[in-house]
């Protein structure tokens, strides 16, 4: 069974292992960064929600989400958006369609926990020329869309 649980301080040991690996950090980017925010999750980034997913019982990667609005206090997103990032962090598991299981449960326990929510952003792209192809198609997958004024993937939760 593959399962979201809330990321206790035992697991900030494997995150950062998979934040270590080469093909998380080309794009994630610098892990002090993510360890820091995770580290710092009861207070200065209480607005984020971090999780371990598992697959019968076992870590097996990692999610978040966060209000976007207080992430990113000067853009213009609706109040009511959301933000996910997520990852797989064991090499072995990579391409077998988990990735596309893990978004959907992210954008449904976003859904169950902010009623307030009307749509989600997910942003697979690290700078122009380094797209992250896989990640894109999971998204589109999962009913996000290019926004090609905001250049991030968005999917509305109302119609």
């Amino acid at each position: 069974m593959f399962v979201l649980r809330r990321l206790k301080n035992e697991d900030v040991v494997i995150v950062k292992k998979w934040l270590e690996k080469e093909y998380v950090a080309k794009w994630f980017g610098d892990e002090s960064e993510w360890l820091y925010e995770i580290e710092h999750r009861e207070d200065e980034f209480d607005f984020i929600k971090h999780f371990i997913v598992e697959e019968d019982g076992v870590p097996i990667g990692f999610c978040q989400y966060y209000d976007w609005k207080k992430a990113f206090k000067e853009d213009c997103e609706p109040a009511g958006t959301y933000g996910i990032d997520y990852m797989i962090g064991e090499e072995q598991l990579l391409g077998k369609g988990l990735g596309k299981k893990l978004v959907r449960l992210i954008c449904d326990k976003v859904i169950e926990d902010q009623p307030d929510a009307i749509q989600l952003i997910a942003d697979p792209t690290i700078e122009e020329e380094r797209v992250n192809v896989t990640s894109i198609k999971v998204l589109e997958t999962n009913g996000f869309r290019y926004d090609k004024e905001t250049a991030v993937y968005k999917k509305l939760l109302i119609v």
